[in-house]
């Protein structure tokens, strides 16, 4: 999710990393230490992986109520499990100490590293299918259960129902991507793009993302059926 709408909430503590600035209330004081050191201890891998670097300070925002956080985004009816999102140079997260709906303490504070990693994926391209940016954020932020995924899809492949590509690029439409199992499903497909075609071709992919056939040499059906193979395998 992303917006940027400005929040009158006010967070009036605040941490500085070498690479972060947390914006908090009281109440999630507790928490802060192991935020920054996952966002820390993320921001090496992830712009090196993806050479690309912040110009500045990137400011995380945590509200300690969700209903303080939809304020925020811009989006005060979005649904109860929505746990981030990004505006004009921040991040903004529920917190960990209160995690919303389907969630616990560490998938809330990985979905900031989640959000780290949209910034970082716009700044390569940001005209990308919803899928292969949320996918991107979820494979390296490992921000949702695994166990969650694995029944999802394994679902997917007894009742011969796997989406396709076009059905999980919603455009804005987050909703319609959750209810898709679009985040399950996304994380899959760049879990297969990295273990068989590499980290190369997937950032080729993001600079290209309609380029089937001249970065995996391919067509886009091709590719989709590789994938699909690639989950029998894995998840049967």
């Amino acid at each position: 999710m992303d917006n940027n709408i400005k929040s009158n909430y006010k967070l009036n503590l605040s941490k500085e990393t070498d690479q972060f600035i947390i914006y908090y209330t009281e109440t999630d004081m507790s928490c802060i230490e192991k935020v920054s050191y996952i966002l820390e201890d993320s921001y090496n891998r992830i712009t090196n992986r993806y050479n690309q670097k912040l110009n500045e300070k990137l400011i995380v925002e945590i509200y300690s109520e969700h209903t303080e956080l939809l304020n925020a985004l811009g989006f005060p009816n979005a649904p109860k499990w929505v746990r981030g999102g990004i505006g004009v140079g921040k991040i903004l997260i529920a917190s960990p100490l209160n995690p919303p709906y389907g969630t616990d303490f560490y998938g809330v504070v990985n979905t900031a590293v989640h959000e780290f990693v949209h910034i970082i994926v716009n700044k390569i391209n940001n005209n990308i299918p919803r899928w292969l940016n949320e996918g991107i954020a979820s494979y390296e932020a490992k921000d949702n259960n695994q166990e969650w995924i694995r029944k999802t899809i394994r679902n997917g492949l007894e009742n011969n129902n796997i989406p396709k590509f076009r059905d999980l690029d919603t455009g804005d439409d987050f909703e319609t991507f959750f209810n898709r199992d679009g985040y399950q499903y996304s994380y899959t497909i760049i879990e297969f793009i990295v273990t068989v075609c590499g980290y190369d071709k997937l950032k080729e992919f993001i600079q290209s993302p309609t380029g089937y056939l001249e970065v995996f040499g391919i067509t886009k059906i091709q590719l989709q059926e590789k994938w699909i193979t690639y989950l029998m395998e894995k998840y049967l």
